[in-house]
C-alpha cells in the first residue's frame, strides 16, 4: 500500500493507464472510485489499483490537521533563528529565508524586508564622522500556512495503491483486489505496526546488503504469519467452548490479541524447588489459553 503522491518507484517503466481523466480519479467499471495502470516494477509486470476512499480521507483530514499544528511549531523555531542571525547582505538573507521556507512540510516564510544595523568599536553613541567596523542585516519575516503545499497534502488524502501480479480483469477484478487486500488489512499487515513502537527500537537496525534486508522482511513476515494463525486458532477456540479471557480492563472477551495474551502471561515463572518444578503465579484464564493453545505441558498442566 502506498499514497497516491509516491510516483512511480525508480527503475521501472512509466505505468500505462487506463481510464485517466485530466481531472484526476473517475469512477472504475468496477464502481470504484479511483483508476487502473499497468505497469513493470522489477522485471515484474503488475496491475496497480488506485482507489480513493472518502470515509479514509475524512479520518486523515483530522490527522492532516494534526500534523500541521506540530509543524507551526517546528516552523517557528525555524523563523526565530533565522531572525536571529546576521547576514552580510540582503541577498544573504533572502537566500537563507527561501532555503528554510522550502524545507517546511505545510508552512512558509513570507519575506518582510532587512533591518539594517551597524557594529561599531566602541559601546556608545559613535563620534562624529566615526566609520562603522561593519554592517549587518536582520532579515524581518512572518510564518504563514502555504495553501499550496496544503492542497497537495488534501489531494492525497483517502487514496491507496494497492498491486497485483494478476493481469486478467476477469480472473481478479478490481473489486476483489481490494476485498482481498481488507481481509489482508485486518491480520498479517496490521502485525507491522509493531515497527513504530518505541519498545522494538527498529531505527537501531541496520542492514547494508539487499539480500539481509530481504531474508529480515521474510522472517518477519513469516512470523506475523504465525502471530495471525495463534490469534485465529485462539479466538475460534474460545467461541467453541463458550470460555472467554480478561481484557484490558479485566472485562471478559471472547476476542483477544495474542500480543495481549502474551503481556497476560508476563509474570508467569517456572522455578525449581528441592528438585522440583513448578509454575508461580499460574491464574484460571491463563489456564484456560494455554489449553486451548495447545500449551498445557508447557506449563505442567498434563
Amino acid at each position: 500500500m502506498g499514497h497516491a503522491g509516491a510516483g512511480h518507484p525508480k527503475g521501472g517503466q512509466g505505468p500505462a493507464t487506463r481510464g485517466v481523466t485530466p481531472g484526476g480519479l473517475e469512477a472504475s467499471a468496477a464502481g470504484l472510485p479511483g483508476l487502473e495502470v499497468e505497469s513493470e516494477y522489477g522485471g515484474v509486470r503488475q496491475r496497480w489499483l488506485l482507489v480513493e476512499s472518502q470515509e479514509r480521507a475524512r479520518m486523515e483530514e483530522a490527522s492532516l490537521q494534526q500534523r500541521i499544528a506540530r509543524a507551526e511549531g517546528e516552523a517557528r523555531k525555524v523563523l526565530g533563528r533565522l531572525t536571529a542571525r546576521t547576514f552580510a547582505c540582503e541577498a544573504d538573507a533572502r537566500r537563507a529565508l527561501s532555503e528554510a521556507s522550502g524545507r517546511l512540510p505545510s508552512h512558509r516564510l513570507v519575506y518582510l524586508g532587512v533591518q539594517e544595523e551597524r557594529q561599531w568599536e566602541r559601546v556608545g553613541r559613535p563620534r562624529k564622522g566615526e566609520r562603522p567596523l561593519a554592517v549587518v542585516y536582520r532579515l524581518r519575516a512572518r510564518l504563514e500556512v502555504d495553501q499550496e503545499k496544503l492542497e497537495r497534502a488534501r489531494r492525497g488524502l483517502g487514496r491507496f495503491l494497492l498491486a497485483t501480479n494478476v493481469l486478467d480483469r476477469e480472473g481478479l477484478p478490481p473489486q476483489e483486489v481490494l476485498r482481498r487486500y481488507k481481509d489482508q488489512a485486518r491480520t498479517v499487515e496490521r502485525g507491522f505496526r509493531f515497527l513504530k513502537d518505541p519498545l522494538f527500537f527498529a531505527e537501531s537496525t541496520f542492514l547494508k546488503r539487499p539480500e539481509r534486508v530481504m531474508a529480515l522482511g521474510m522472517v518477519m513476515a513469516l512470523a506475523l504469519l504465525v502471530y495471525a494463525l495463534g490469534e485465529w486458532a485462539l479466538r475460534r477456540r474460545l467461541w467453541e467452548a463458550g470460555s472467554s479471557l480478561p481484557d484490558q480492563k479485566g472485562r471478559p472477551t471472547a476476542k483477544p490479541t495474542l500480543r495481549w495474551v502474551f503481556q497476560l502471561f508476563m509474570w508467569v515463572r517456572l522455578v525449581e524447588l528441592g528438585g522440583r518444578w513448578f509454575v508461580l503465579n499460574l491464574a484460571p484464564h491463563h489456564e484456560t489459553a494455554a489449553r486451548l493453545l495447545g500449551a498445557g505441558r508447557y506449563y505442567l498442566l498434563e
